[in-house]
């Protein structure tokens, strides 16, 4: 890397590029309704793998590491839908199950997922596979810790399928769109995966 900047700056840019790339997934899937019902779309490989890949180096100017981070993501996106497509039935029962146990029964289920017919907070599991095969990919092509990269791709993917359908949902209805709903959903996940995966690198890096 070429010089030293701030945590924050750093921070703020890959929220922007990781929630910019999530806008635009919602975007897409939006524009599927209502013959979607799985969120891991493959656009959103490209989309997420672009957007979040050049932001990790944003302040690196090497065409050579732009491309690399790119190839990470769609790497990393791409092996974890496959992935979690493999066990999406398990999983989503799994965690929904466990989802039953934390959650009281007056919680209104509606909350953690998209009309007419997407699930997002069921598929917390998944998230969370698919954020540490992300978090590895990034790993092994930046060269950073791997294990610090996994567990957080892996807590920011999962905690941003929790809190995203929430918000997205209280945005939605206040303003009476579901494209807004589609929108703040997935920029919140975005932007979770984005600030947990910069967070990473950030610490394990001498210089970003």
């Amino acid at each position: 890397m070429e010089k030293n900047i701030s945590l924050a700056k750093y921070l703020l840019v890959c929220a922007l590029g990781f929630g910019l790339g999530g806008l635009l997934w919602g975007l897409v899937l939006y524009s599927e309704l209502p013959d979607l019902e799985y969120p891991f779309y493959f656009m959103a490989i490209v989309i997420m793998g672009v957007f979040g890949g050049v932001s990790l180096v944003w302040f690196n100017k090497s065409v050579r590491e732009i491309s690399k981070a790119v190839l990470a993501g769609m790497l990393g996106f791409g092996g974890g839908f496959i992935a979690g497509g493999m066990f999406v039935y398990p999983l989503s029962l799994i965690g929904t199950f466990l989802l039953s146990i934390i959650l009281p029964s007056s919680t209104n289920v509606n909350f953690f997922e998209l009309e007419p017919n997407i699930g997002i907070t069921v598929y917390w599991l998944i998230f969370l596979i698919i954020g540490a095969i992300i978090g590895l990919f990034y790993a092994l092509f930046l060269k950073t810790k791997i294990w610090s990269l996994i567990w957080r791709g892996s807590l920011g993917f999962a905690l941003g399928s929790l809190i995203g359908p929430i918000i997205g949902n209280v945005l939605g209805g206040s303003l009476n769109s579901l494209l807004i709903s589609y929108l703040a959903t997935f920029s919140l996940i975005g932007i979770t995966l984005g600030l947990f995966l910069s967070w990473g690198i950030y610490k394990n890096k001498k210089t970003i």
